[in-house]
């Protein structure tokens, strides 16, 4: 019994340091974060004395007076053009919750924005103040989620303001130094920066890079929400201070970095002196009054009505908040922890290859009404639907707006990827561009022969796996894992990895959920391949062999794997799809990636293997709504196919 206490009482005070340690490390977190604002704050203090220097030689009656002159048709115009700013600043959190996929609706993330980004530029420590804002508009994120998204909406607005003052630079002309330069240098690191988004190299896949519709969004916002502030500072210029709007608008920019760099609350400072140094034929007095006035209607005042809604707290939940009625995508995890629900959808598909979904990669994507409709992934500037289908009794046309839908909400486009005819038929019906991309092989087992001119080859393979003495057998629930995991160890190392997406992939997990045949040479574990099987059919999945198996070793396999599937009363064995040769008029894109294809999978001899047994060829398509959105399809399939997947080594428990 004291040993019992003692054991207890040890794991209870390391689960107390455990937390105490995850505590102080968050607080560590969180005080750094706010050491890191000492900093702006300081260069506050010392811009605010510097400018109290300099008031003493401005005449401040002038700066009331200036104030003064200051119309209600120029104040309400002012607001007005803020109302516009504070839209587009919204559409930021807008934009940033659909990338990331929070599931909080548009309205409430825009609420949300606007009351954060409202207080937080008027207080300043922005990511931090805005973070706890949003956390208190949206109860249902975490603090650690407030904060990554105040994150990625600053460091966004830093980067389309960025390129919006380039072009901005470089439409005014502006007496700066470098300022060409350094307008063409910013422009050029977001061409690279778009290309990136496209190609996506594999070094750079911790990035998480936006796709380029997000990008363009982010872009339009930033410009939007800098013209009207900028037309907000210009509505309230008194009267002798004359300025055209596009000149004040480029100076407005400008000083609106500067304050964003010095990170002080408002810009206080860095904003005052390089308006100033920006317009030196303006009276400074006028252009002061002006900014006094701007810093009222676009910061004191929204900080004020922000306040009051922050202490408020959010609103209950609106009914068009509550997104009842939209297609979603619902992530997977690896087997074999898929929940019974989704083993039953893998069951009843009309494709084995539903599969896939075990694998993780692919997530489950649903109708409007919630039914389980497709698989598929977001990548690059795709969202790729993998197959056709989950369900045989499915409005193709429906559905096809909802994928469409799905993939706008994350600024993507929908790819379909190895659709059937009916699905490719539909898709072409809705304007969508349709090319052939594959064909795939399937035979019925029970009424599968080897008689036949057609299945010569195969015959002559069966003769010489035989003379080598292989043993074939049907694997039960002692699987040989050793010998299996040496076999696709030594398959990986030749071909650099394991593949992705669409293609098999090994891993111990799965072999539970498919059937395992085994070729063995005298005792030796020679080779295996594994099948798909759901109510439907099964399908082709996995082909490893050991670099010394006989001729014929996989044919022979599968052969027999198709004689079992006859006795189990099978009525359709699907043996995967091969690329389609080289098509006449087809894009450039595609070509690249067929190549690419024919090379990893090695092509020419999966159709000479299928071939061999003379199935029924079915064409399969890719479909998305331009041509453009099938190059960049073709691209990113292709870049998930060749993905070289990390697999551990399997660990056996003792």
């Amino acid at each position: 019994m004291k040993h019992a206490r003692d054991t207890t009482d040890g794991t209870a005070k390391r689960g107390l340091a455990a937390a105490i340690a995850r505590g102080t490390e968050s607080g560590l977190d969180l005080r750094r974060a706010a050491l890191r604002q000492l900093l702006p704050f300081g260069l506050t203090i010392g811009l605010v004395v510097f400018l109290w220097q300099r008031a003493d030689g401005l005449d401040l009656d002038y700066i009331y007076a200036s104030l003064k002159t200051v119309s209600p048709v120029q104040w309400f115009g002012a607001a007005l053009f803020s109302a516009i700013s504070f839209w587009a600043l919204g559409k930021y959190d807008g934009v940033v919750h659909r990338l990331i996929g929070t599931g909080v609706s548009s309205k409430a993330a825009e609420r949300a924005g606007i009351t954060a980004i409202a207080l937080s530029q008027t207080v300043g420590l922005g990511v931090i103040s805005s973070a706890f804002v949003r956390w208190r508009m949206l109860p249902d994120l975490s603090l650690m989620q407030a904060m990554r998204i105040s994150a990625i909406v600053a460091v966004s607005f830093l980067s389309a303001w960025a390129v919006v003052a380039a072009l901005i630079g470089l439409t005014v002309p502006m007496t700066l130094p470098w300022a060409g330069w350094i307008a063409w240098t910013v422009l050029s690191s977001a061409v690279v920066f778009a290309v990136l988004s496209v190609m996506r190299p594999s070094f750079m896949a911790a990035l998480h890079i936006p796709p380029l519709r997000a990008m363009g969004a982010f872009l339009a916002l930033a410009l939007i929400d800098t013209a009207a502030a900028g037309a907000a500072l210009w509505m309230v210029l008194p009267d002798g201070c004359e300025v055209a709007l596009l000149p004040l608008v480029a100076a407005y920019l400008l000083a609106l970095g500067a304050g964003l760099i010095s990170s002080s609350p408002g810009g206080m400072g860095a904003f005052e002196l390089t308006l100033l140094a920006l317009l030196p034929s303006l009276d400074a007095e006028p252009l002061l009054a002006a900014i006094l006035a701007f810093r009222t209607i676009y910061y004191a005042v929204p900080a004020l009505i922000a306040a009051a809604i922050t202490i408020r707290g959010p609103l209950a939940k609106r009914r068009e908040d509550v997104d009842q009625k939209e297609p979603r995508i619902l992530p997977t995890k690896s087997a074999p922890n898929l929940p019974a629900h989704m083993t039953q959808i893998i069951a009843e598909a009309p494709r084995a290859e539903a599969g896939l979904l075990r694998h993780g990669r692919l997530s489950l994507l649903s109708s409007r009404n919630g039914v389980p409709a497709a698989m598929g992934a977001s990548s690059g500037q795709s969202l790729l639907i993998l197959s056709d289908p989950l369900t045989a009794r499915v409005d193709h046309t429906a559905l096809l707006l909802d994928l469409n839908k799905l993939a706008t909400r994350s600024f993507l486009s929908p790819f379909l990827y190895k659709a059937g005819g009916r699905w490719a038929a539909a898709a072409r019906r809705a304007g969508w561009q349709v090319l052939p991309i594959a064909r795939e092989g399937w035979i019925n087992p029970t009424g599968f022969t080897l008689d036949g001119s057609n299945k010569r080859q195969l015959r002559r393979k069966l003769r010489q796996a035989d003379a080598a003495g292989l043993s074939l057998c049907e694997a039960g629930a002692d699987l040989p894992l050793d010998e299996m995991q040496q076999i696709a160890d030594d398959w990986r190392k030749v071909r650099g990895g394991e593949r992705g997406f669409s293609m098999g992939k090994w891993h111990p997990d799965h072999l539970p959920h498919a059937r395992v045949y085994l070729a063995r040479r005298q005792e030796c574990l020679v080779g295996f391949l594994t099948l798909h099987e759901n109510a439907a059919e099964q399908a082709l999945d996995l082909m490893r062999l050991r670099a010394d198996a006989p001729d014929g070793t996989m044919h022979a396999l599968l052969n027999f794997a198709i004689t079992q599937a006859r006795q189990a009363g099978c009525t359709r064995l699907s043996l995967a799809a091969v690329p389609l040769d080289e098509q006449s008029g087809e894009p450039w894109v595609f070509h690249h990636a067929r190549l690419k294809l024919d090379q990893i999978s090695g092509a020419a001899g999966l159709r000479q293997f299928k071939a061999a047994f003379a199935p029924r060829w079915e064409t399969l398509y890719a479909a998305a709504p331009t041509r453009l959105a099938l190059a960049f399809g073709a691209l990113d399939v292709t870049r998930e196919i060749c993905r070289k997947l990390e697999i551990g080594i399997l660990k056996r428990r003792s």
